[in-house]
């Protein structure tokens, strides 16, 4: 499971997502520019807006005597540009028309352009800021250990990697978007009101603050549902993968009915929830939507009966441009307040994502690792004892035992006995409780983990195939090994005569986790990427178990010509492959009980002998 970590809301949010900002703090200011101007350029064609109004009610244009605001002294000023222009033989007025209206639509030409240059970088600039944030999530979840891996939940992993992270994109898009450009659009809005009667803009300003009133009340709650609203899709992505990862055994047990009402239930379950949020969301929206229209409403109808009283605007034209500038103000206001409340929304999203970044991972890497070049002498296990983090219970108990380099090992005892264990701390997935595993007299902890895994190869007893060919999943042991190496793996692996049965060969695609491709098959081809690593030490966890007879002699042969030389790890429940192993550990319930060879194992009688005569009369029933 992830845990939860207290976060401080938007502000530990922005903070967490600035360093992907500050990577293109360049871009950044140049959407910032260009977000001024497309906004600050837009409106000014307001300006533009009260001379032509007063051209075409000329009676209700300013007097001489009246005090001149910017706006009309604009005006003036632009009418003495404009005095005897003449276009196309129109008429004074007709042409001082043509002239203004050509003015507006040039503006607007030039400005949209610049408006559409905005969009563009600031949106790919979300982009970029996201597919960074993708990646970094990516690595690390990559280097995190074994420990999280089968602690964590994979529907819920990946919805964070996917869904949360998309939904973070909406808080990137906007941050360099709405609410960059609209505080300017609502300064110019304002700005042009101002120009055109400062008294009314005045009393506006009063008004405005009570627009953001309902984002500021209301975005935490949004958030911390948002959040729980995601846990639930979580749940159900949860659901999913566990479903058709298993759609064999849904299919075999006829359980269709019971994930489908499993799913219907997590399903339901963030239906719920995500209601709260929404149900939150719309409250907030709707408030704003009351006081942007009802209030609005209020201040024009205010505006209006002072104007009866004491005159606000000179002439028409100020009056148009005042009521238009509000127009977009009120406009630029109730879309930043939308996006603020979108951000709460993605913010529960973006918290699950660095929830995920903020895990540690247990293995700790040492500062200057030392240098290792394989095993020299031996490989030691010195009173090594170990548990889970969710258990109290030692599954290996002071396992003491020295490996010297070139010999062969085999771990033999019952299911649970702590043999796979013993190979996880080997490949240091985990570190021990107690005591400590070392390489040539230095602990494993001294030596960086991606150095030691480098000489190591191993073989699981679940073989696991990539969605490639053949030929890619054999190279994955080494990226940089030649085609003729490849086929030379295959070959000692006793993949030879089924890679030539193929149409396409070591071109042709396993599919999905190698379902293409029967379980012997697949294991061979982990094999062949075995051997094709070439690696100093072996860990073979049941590496012939998936194999019929004569699969496995072949394979076998294989296997004994690679082990020559190197530090081999056998685990083997078929003993008849591993009686040729130097040394035989046999374990029971995390404890060394046997140590021998083959014949030394089977002339004391003890619990080896046993299992050898059980699985030899075993073989003879068959």
């Amino acid at each position: 499971m992830l845990k939860k970590k207290k976060s401080d809301g938007v502000r530990a949010t922005f903070r967490r997502l600035w360093p992907y900002l500050r990577k293109y703090r360049r871009r950044a200011l140049g959407v910032i520019f260009l977000g001024a101007i497309a906004a600050l350029g837009s409106k000014a064609n307001l300006a533009l807006l009260k001379p032509l109004v007063n051209l075409l009610f000329p009676e209700q244009a300013a007097g001489e005597s009246q005090a001149l605001s910017q706006l009309d002294e604009f005006d003036l000023w632009l009418t003495q540009v404009l005095e005897g222009a003449s276009v196309l033989g129109l008429s004074p007025i007709g042409s001082k028309v043509v002239l203004i209206g050509g003015g507006i639509f040039v503006s607007a030409l030039l400005f949209s352009f610049v408006q559409f240059t905005f969009l563009r970088v600031s949106r790919m600039l979300g982009v970029r800021m996201i597919a960074d944030l993708r990646q970094d999530l990516t690595e690390h979840v990559l280097s995190l250990d074994l420990a999280f891996h089968s602690r964590r939940r994979l529907g819920d992993l990946l919805s964070r990697m996917t869904q949360d992270v998309s939904d973070s994109l909406r808080i990137m898009l906007l941050v360099v978007e709405e609410i960059i450009q609209e505080p300017f659009n609502i300064f110019a809005g304002l700005l042009m009101a101002y120009f055109a009667s400062p008294t009314a803009t005045i009393g506006l300003l009063i008004f405005l603050p009570i627009l953001a009133m309902p984002v500021i009340k209301f975005g935490p709650k949004v958030r911390r549902r948002s959040a729980a609203s995601q846990a639930r899709l979580g749940d159900t992505t949860q659901a999913l993968t566990q479903m058709f990862s298993g759609i064999r055994e849904v299919k075999v047990f006829r359980m269709e009915q019971r994930e489908a009402d499993e799913f219907r239930d997590a399903n339901t379950a963030f239906v719920a929830q995500t209601d709260k949020m929404v149900r939150t969301q719309a409250l907030s929206q709707g408030i704003t939507n009351f006081f942007a229209y009802g209030g609005i409403g209020l201040v024009v109808g205010l505006i209006a009966l002072v104007n009866t009283w004491v005159p606000l605007f000179s002439d028409a034209g100020s009056m148009m441009a005042f009521f238009a500038a509000i127009g977009v103000t009120s406009a630029s206001t109730k879309r930043l307040s939308k996006a603020i409340s979108t951000v709460y929304t993605s913010m529960g999203a973006t918290q699950r994502v660095f929830e995920v970044l903020d895990i540690r991972p247990e293995i700790q890497e040492p500062q200057h690792p030392k240098p290792i070049t394989g095993v020299q002498n031996s490989i030691h296990f010195r009173g090594v004892s170990f548990s889970y983090e969710d258990s109290s219970d030692l599954v290996l108990k002071n396992v003491d035992f020295e490996v010297p380099q070139g010999s062969s090992i085999a771990l033999v005892g019952e299911s649970g006995s702590g043999k796979s264990t013993l190979l996880d701390l080997l490949a240091r997935f985990y570190d021990p409780t107690k005591g400590s595993i070392e390489v040539d007299g230095t602990p494993l902890p001294e030596l960086g983990t991606s150095g030691w895994r480098d000489h190591l190869a191993v073989v699981g007893q679940r073989p696991f195939l990539f969605q490639t060919t053949l030929r890619e999943n054999v190279r994955y042991g080494r990226p940089e090994a030649t085609d003729q190496e490849v086929e030379e793996a295959c070959e000692s692996a006793g993949l030879g005569p089924f890679v030539d049965s193929l149409p396409d060969g070591l071109d042709t695609p396993v599919g999905e986790a190698g379902t293409r491709l029967s379980g012997g098959q697949a294991q061979r081809v982990t094999i062949a990427r075995a051997l094709l690593k070439d690696a100093a030490v072996l860990l073979l966890d049941e590496a012939t178990s998936a194999l019929d007879s004569a699969s496995e002699r072949r394979v076998q042969v294989a296997l004994d010509g690679l082990m020559e030389g190197r530090t081999t790890f056998v685990i083997a429940h078929r003993l008849s492959t591993i009686r040729d192993a130097d040394r035989i550990l046999v374990l029971r319930e995390g404890v060394i009980i046997e140590d021998g060879d083959h014949a030394a194992l089977l002339a004391s009688n003890g619990h080896y002998a046993r299992l050898w005569r059980m699985q030899a009369e075993g073989e003879q029933l068959s």
